[in-house]
């Protein structure tokens, strides 16, 4: 497929701008606006594809470099023209499932200034750089270089003298990255503070906010959800932490000690190579719900890239959508563990609702922009396959395993609800300070106060170093402010969880129903469609907190 081009763009979208437009006109003009809305998304996503699936490929990243500073900036200033010209039609009033879409194009249409177009191009590139950088770590265990993702693997094993040495690989192949990511974030944080001022904001969190469209909550609630947390689920992760130092016989808990089990069971092993993943994925969805298994179908045949190998970048797992081709696609590195599976099933959940979203509406519009739906579409994936784990009902464990894959899996959840509200927390610290006085070392300091105040047991003595630069995820790099949305979704997953005992058909009709719906209704609405309120309250936290905590001692006994 030739490489999209702005030469080849720009006439298409001058007829556009050009045409005029009334209200019986825009149901076709939304049409020819879709159809160069998915070749700039399909383009997209081929190119990030290419340059994640072989960071050292230069000509891939190059393609990359050159289709966000080229023609990604061109066309902001005319995907604006086109959207102020749609919010103008005289008495045009957009249909319910286009009203969400009509909100999105009024917080876009607040939010553009001309002079962001070259600084949003300039984040691009600084994107780009940090999967450069991050695609050069090298792990070194037992004087062999691993991938990062076979090392993490030996945190599992039962000898803790080799999860240890595991470990320090892994973190001294950070290190040796870290002094340029930290020069990098600071580059990214007086760019954002910049692209706020510029919109009139402020501050990049006030910005963030609105372009991420979140219209139903606001940062005082998020604030609220931190301490629902800190009061609510830390306790309870503090004293299950407790209870497993005390099964593995050590004096304390290092960080080290957090994934094995702590019976000293060998470590699960739900498949050995990605072929075999593959397929026994398709034989859990298929036994789930055969039209989500026909889903799933989509990325069999060249639409996944599971295979671990040098130059991916690390940690890193993704699916896009390719909406020329109506193919989902999935990345990530599969090296045999429990957390590959459970990663593959979150995967699965965007995949299917992208394909349930594009099955039930005509325009790339009705795609959900809320990232909180759309983490509960994974999410609750994660949880809706629980029942299935077992070989016998279509999975990849006996009976014990599942159970000890299930009580991870619970246990992952509460852990996400502390590590989203501590990078959530961070992220607030972070831009309400001045960007051009901030430091590395501010940073690191409150990141660590912040971690102690979520602190869930583990004993970080004399690795302050590492702890202090916790705050070293993809997330704060290339995803600002994405995270909060984690735990938003698992409360909304966890509620439908709760229904698996007594209604399964009902549970899994309820995602479904919410994920059709893409983004046609607000995000209230889509977790009511699914069957679960959305609200994030210290009484649902501690409900929820008490569920999963009853299931992992019914799990144990």
């Amino acid at each position: 497929m030739a490489p999209l081009t702005w030469d080849a763009l720009e006439p298409r979208l001058q007829e556009l701008l050009d045409r005029p437009l009334a209200a019986p006109d825009v149901a076709a003009f939304l049409v020819d606006v879709d159809a160069i809305a998915r070749e700039v998304w399909e383009a997209y996503a081929g190119l990030m594809r290419a340059k994640d699936e072989d960071t050292s490929d230069e000509a891939a990243a190059a393609a990359f470099l050159a289709f966000v500073q080229d023609v990604l900036p061109r066309l902001e200033p005319i995907s604006d023209a086109l959207n102020r010209k749609l919010l103008a039609v005289p008495e045009y009033a957009p249909p319910a499932d286009l009203q969400p879409a009509w909100a999105d194009l009024n917080d876009t249409v607040a939010l553009y200034r001309e002079t962001n177009v070259p600084l949003n191009a300039e984040e691009q590139g600084l994107r780009q750089r940090y999967g450069a950088i991050a695609g050069r770590t090298r792990v070194v265990l037992d004087g062999t270089e691993v991938t990062v993702a076979a090392a993490r693997a030996k945190l599992e094993a039962n000898e803790r003298d080799l999860r240890e040495r595991a470990w320090r690989a892994i973190e001294a192949g950070k290190e040796a990255q870290r002094a340029d990511l930290d020069a990098l974030f600071l580059e990214f944080v007086r760019l954002r503070a910049r692209i706020a001022k510029n919109a009139d904001l402020p501050d990049y969190r006030a910005y963030a906010w609105r372009e991420r469209h979140r219209r139903e909550y606001t940062p005082d609630d998020a604030l609220a959800f931190h301490e629902a947390v800190a009061s609510e689920v830390v306790p309870r992760l503090r004293a299950r932490n407790e209870r497993r130092r005390e099964r593995m016989g050590v004096a304390t808990l290092r960080p080290w000690d957090t994934a094995a089990d702590p019976d000293g069971r060998p470590p699960l092993k739900p498949f050995t190579t990605a072929a075999e993943l593959e397929a026994g994925l398709q034989r859990l969805f298929h036994a789930l719900d055969p039209d989500l298994g026909s889903a799933f179908d989509l990325l069999v045949g060249g639409w996944m890239d599971l295979e671990p190998r040098a130059n991916k970048v690390p940690g890193l797992g993704y699916q896009s959508y390719f909406p020329v081709s109506k193919r989902p696609y999935v990345y990530w590195s599969a090296v045999g563990t429990d957390d590959d599976l459970l990663t593959m099933r979150h995967e699965a959940g965007h995949a299917f609702h992208s394909v349930l979203t594009e099955r039930a509406w005509p325009l790339v519009k009705h795609a959900c922009q809320h990232p909180e739906m759309n983490e509960f579409a994974s999410e609750a994936m994660e949880l809706l396959t629980l029942p299935l784990l077992e070989r016998e009902r279509g999975g990849f464990y006996d009976a014990a395993d599942a159970a000890r894959s299930r009580t991870r899996l619970l246990e992952r959840a509460g852990g996400v609800l502390v590590s989203a509200s501590t990078i959530d927390a961070i992220q607030h610290w972070i831009y309400a300070q001045d960007p051009h006085t901030l430091t590395i070392d501010a940073i690191d300091a409150a990141w660590t106060r912040i971690a102690e105040r979520f602190d869930t047991g583990v004993d970080w003595t004399g690795l302050e170093r590492a702890r202090a630069k916790g705050w070293h995820i993809i997330h704060l790099f290339q995803f600002p402010f994405y995270y909060l949305e984690y735990a938003i979704a698992y409360l909304g997953a966890l509620q439908l969880w709760e229904r698996l005992d007594d209604d399964p058909a009902g549970a899994l009709a309820g995602y479904k129903r919410a994920l059709a719906l893409g983004g046609t209704r607000p995000l209230d609405e889509l977790f009511a469609a699914a069957g679960i309120e959305f609200r994030f309250d210290r009484a649902l936290v501690g409900r929820l907190a008490d569920r999963v905590a009853a299931a992992m001692t019914e799990d144990a006994d």
